[in-house]
């Protein structure tokens, strides 16, 4: 029995070891992307991406998308910012949500991708769905009200740009739909961690 126990306590140390470690590789990876060194943040990111943590996914995919310290490489940033994004990640699904819906590829995936960005409260993706709604798409016909709920939300406490994409919008629209969209806006709650079905 004690045999057992002291086993017990080796292993949970050993475990809580490895998460301090991989907690601390990410924020060495992090701190390396921030500072522009892609060469360690590649090194660093590439096996917690592999051990499937979301965070890392992100980046490695952004870094294969931009052509950070990578050459850009459309196929792995997609299979990045996917698998981190099904994890729930709200800035992979922006980019999973904008490869698919801005050169117009599948526009109802790229619409379910940014509704869940959109959802846990990513500005970006709050901005691009509402223009989406205002414009209208074949698979989606225009919604104001929809539209003017989500660029309030990208605007909200957000920079001039936002602010003015709201403002264009609101002056194609009656005060009615300006109203309604404004408390759909005000009746929102974020929800976190949101993934797809």
């Amino acid at each position: 029995m004690i045999l057992l126990r002291h086993f017990s306590i080796f292993v949970s140390s050993i475990l809580l070891s490895a998460g301090l470690s991989a907690a601390a590789d990410l924020t060495s990876a992090k701190h390396a992307y921030e500072q522009k060194d892609y060469a360690i943040a590649f090194k660093e990111l590439t096996p917690l991406a592999e051990q499937g943590n979301a965070d890392a996914q992100f980046l490695l995919g952004k870094m294969y998308w931009m052509g950070q310290g990578v050459l850009k490489d459309g196929a792995q940033a997609m299979k990045w910012l996917k698998a981190s994004a099904t994890q729930g990640n709200a800035d992979a699904q922006f980019y999973v949500g904008s490869y698919y819906l801005l050169p117009h590829r599948d526009i109802a995936e790229g619409l379910r991708w940014l509704r869940l960005s959109a959802e846990q409260g990513n500005q970006d993706a709050q901005l691009l769905l509402g223009k989406t709604y205002m414009d209208g798409a074949r698979e989606l016909p225009r919604d104001p009200v929809q539209g003017e709920m989500w660029l309030c939300l990208a605007a909200k406490g957000n920079l001039p740009f936002y602010e003015a994409q709201l403002a264009t919008a609101e002056s194609e629209m009656s005060p009615d739909q300006i109203a309604k969209g404004k408390a759909l806006a005000e009746a929102w709650k974020p929800k976190h961690g949101v993934q797809p079905n």
